[in-house]
């Protein structure tokens, strides 16, 4: 039945009517199913075209040829676990009562949430749980702390806690900017604010300064790494310093969650400890006039409760984490807007106004024509006297990616039968390689790295592992430029050809 008349997905198609029949509610339903609002859309508007569905004008109720296709997917509804007191955050508010009385009082009159800068606000006590939780890791205690973006007003109640060293705060919406530096006046915070737009560099004063960083990002692949690239760089290197940041199933589906996840741990040294389902709620919006999809009779008329959540994240970084480079993009509606957005379906007026802004496109800063993004050298390797290379080459080469200031993502060191071998180890930088003939005593060697990770120093490791009695090297400076061989850093030998004598390796 399902695949006949339905364009969503088996596992679409269950998730919607499992929280339909939990919630009732329609906007309930949207907020916990799981499913960008658009395909929460298009799921209720088919199954009720179809007479699977029915709406009482409150409540979405399935009919029996509902009933009789949630059967057939398997749809079970879990009993209710989520804990009243705690909104299922596992977060108790009592220590900040005095903190989030003065938080509510500081935000009365903020301005309203602009749609087309991805505004939205969380309840108060979303903002606190999110600030209560941050003080029991450690991570706001005598802590400098960056906000990119604080619609939510966080930077606010961090600093009421009189625990951080510093809060500074990147946003965009000159309103907000005005409204946070005038609260912090008044309640004598030690709030820093810079009025400016993720999309252009960064004060060099901010980058690597900080040990914690908080962002809700806009949830297009391209601006979720934005934001998310732009908190790391504020970061300190080296281990235990924090991010932390808001993304919902609302406006992301979760092949883009499995992007963003791949891309983040692929670049970076870190790792996620806390990942935290519907810890946020956000308000409503006021205006009671408005209609967010008026030709669909479940959502015509605003949420009467608040609806919308997102998942609360928390990274942590390791020993070898060095804050990326900071760059400048060209922004526009790419880093706002994609097919998951509400905006699909529910469009404000607002949006093409403010998207067209100056403020929201920076001139593009044009790439040099002779950019360098990294170094790649190619070594060669004769007369290689260590006869075991193998024995402790994984040690060795994760040793030689340390001493470079790399980052190890995976290694793989394969022998061939009845000799030789080749290793091959991704770094977030690159990449490199190593292809042992043991007959000719010789090894190729292949290293490239981007950034501030040296390949000149994973060669001298290798060199110094291997032992090769003749050496030859080239360094290729990589990037947009006409390709460009330098000079090796000191002349070793003349190349030897492989035919030469050669001690020989063993494996």
């Amino acid at each position: 039945m399902a695949g006949e008349i339905l364009t969503l997905g088996r596992s679409e198609l269950a998730r919607l009517l499992r929280a339909i029949v939990r919630e009732g509610d329609p906007w309930q339903a949207a907020g916990t199913a799981g499913l960008p609002f658009p395909r929460v859309v298009e799921g209720v508007q088919q199954l009720l075209r179809h007479g699977l569905l029915a709406f009482d004008g409150q409540r979405l109720l399935l009919t029996d040829r509902g009933q009789a296709l949630a059967r057939e997917l398997g749809v079970q509804v879990a009993p209710e676990i989520r804990c009243a007191a705690c909104e299922g955050t596992g977060v108790d508010l009592g220590f900040f009562t005095e903190v989030t009385r003065r938080y509510a009082e500081l935000a009365q009159g903020r301005p309203e949430p602009l749609a087309a800068y991805d505004q939205g606000y969380q309840t108060i006590d979303s903002v606190m749980r999110r600030v209560a939780l941050m003080v029991a890791q450690g991570d706001v205690e005598d802590k400098d702390i960056i906000v990119l973006g604080d619609d939510d007003l966080a930077s606010l109640a961090l600093a009421l806690t009189g625990l951080p060293r510093s809060v500074v705060v990147i946003e965009i919406d000159r309103r907000l900017c005005d409204f946070i530096e005038k609260a912090a006046r008044r309640a004598g915070l030690n709030i820093t604010v810079y009025c400016r737009s993720l999309t252009e560099r960064l004060p060099t004063e901010l980058l690597g300064r900080f040990d914690t960083f908080l962002t809700d990002p806009t949830e297009t692949e391209h601006g979720l790494l934005l934001f998310l690239e732009k908190g790391f760089m504020c970061l300190r290197k080296g281990e235990g310093h924090a991010g932390y940041f808001g993304i919902t199933r609302i406006e992301s589906n979760i092949s883009k969650w499995h992007v963003w996840q791949r891309e983040l741990l692929s670049r970076h040294a870190i790792t996620f400890t806390h990942i935290l389902p519907d810890f946020s709620l956000y308000a409503n919006w006021e205006d009671p006039e408005e209609q967010p999809i008026p030709d669909l009779p479940p959502f015509a008329r605003p949420a009467r409760t608040p609806w919308y959540r997102s998942t609360f994240f928390r990274v942590e970084t390791l020993p070898e984490f060095q804050p990326p480079e900071d760059y400048v993009i060209e922004g526009g509606r790419e880093l706002y807007e994609d097919e998951d957005a509400i905006d699909q379906v529910w469009r404000s007026p607002d949006v093409d106004m403010a998207i067209t802004a100056s403020v929201m496109t920076p001139a593009p800063t044009p790439f040099p024509t002779q950019l360098t993004l990294g170094r790649h050298i190619i070594a060669e390797f004769w007369k290689c006297r260590n006869r075991e290379p193998l024995r402790g080459l994984k040690q060795v080469l994760e040793h030689a990616v340390r001493r470079a200031g790399a980052t190890l993502l995976n290694m793989k060191i394969h022998r061939f039968v009845p000799d030789g071998f080749s290793a091959l180890v991704l770094l977030a930088e690159s990449h490199i390689s190593l292809h042992a003939w043991p007959e000719y005593a010789y090894v190729a060697v292949d290293v490239f790295t981007c950034g501030e990770a040296d390949p000149e120093v994973i060669v001298e490791v290798l060199k110094d592992y291997l032992q090769p009695e003749e050496s030859a090297q080239i360094t290729l400076e990589r990037g947009l430029g006409p390709l460009m061989v330098l000079p090796a850093l000191r002349a070793e030998t003349e190349t030897p050809s492989l035919r030469s004598s050669a001690l020989p390796m063993g494996v």
